[in-house]
C-alpha cells in the first residue's frame, strides 16, 4: 500500500482538502500564491459556493496529511481520503517508516 504525505489546505465552507501544487483542480477550484514573489501565502478559491468560497492560508497553517491514491490523482478529497497527521505546534515531525514498510528478516 502506498501512502503519500503532502501538505494541504481545507476549505472552511465545505471541508474539502486540497493538495498544494495540484492547482487548478478538476472541480474548478484553485489555489494561488497571493503575490508572485511570495510563496508563503496562498488564496484558495473553492467552488462549493457561487461565487467561489475564498480563504487565505500561510505556509505555517497548512496541514501535513496522509493522502489516498485516488485523492492524490485528483489533487483534492474528503477528510476520509486526506487525513491530517497529528502534530503539536513547533514539534518536529516524526515519520514512523515501520507503519508503511514490510520489514522481513532473512534467516
Amino acid at each position: 500500500m502506498t501512502i503519500r504525505i503532502r501538505h494541504c489546505v481545507e476549505c472552511p465552507q465545505c471541508g474539502t482538502r486540497y493538495l498544494i501544487g495540484f492547482s487548478p483542480y478538476s472541480n474548478g477550484s484553485y489555489l494561488t500564491p497571493v503575490a508572485r514573489l511570495f510563496w508563503d501565502e496562498y488564496s484558495l478559491y473553492c467552488t462549493c459556493k457561487d461565487p467561489a468560497a475564498a480563504s487565505r492560508w500561510f505556509m505555517n497553517e497548512m496541514k501535513t496529511c496522509e493522502v489516498s491514491k485516488e485523492a492524490y490523482r485528483r489533487g483534492y478529497g474528503s477528510a476520509d481520503e486526506i487525513v491530517a497527521v497529528s502534530q503539536e505546534s513547533g514539534a518536529p515531525w516524526v515519520f514512523d517508516a515501520s507503519k508503511y514498510l514490510d520489514w522481513k528478516s532473512k534467516g
